[in-house]
């Protein structure tokens, strides 16, 4: 699903296709954290920057 459409985008047909690493939505450069939460507020308990509340 996207979040601007909320409809099907078939992304279940192309999960083998994604990197399954548990750390993929984690930083890697030294100040992709500090854009991440300019941009989006800080992460959540697990990690993620949802943007939710910025």
């Amino acid at each position: 699903m996207t979040p601007q459409t909320r409809q099907d985008a078939n992304e279940l047909t192309r999960m083998d296709a994604v990197d399954a690493h548990p750390d993929v939505h984690r930083a890697t450069e030294s100040d992709e954290e500090q854009v991440l939460e300019e941009l989006y507020g800080a992460p959540d308990s697990d990690g993620y920057f949802r943007g939710e509340d910025a």
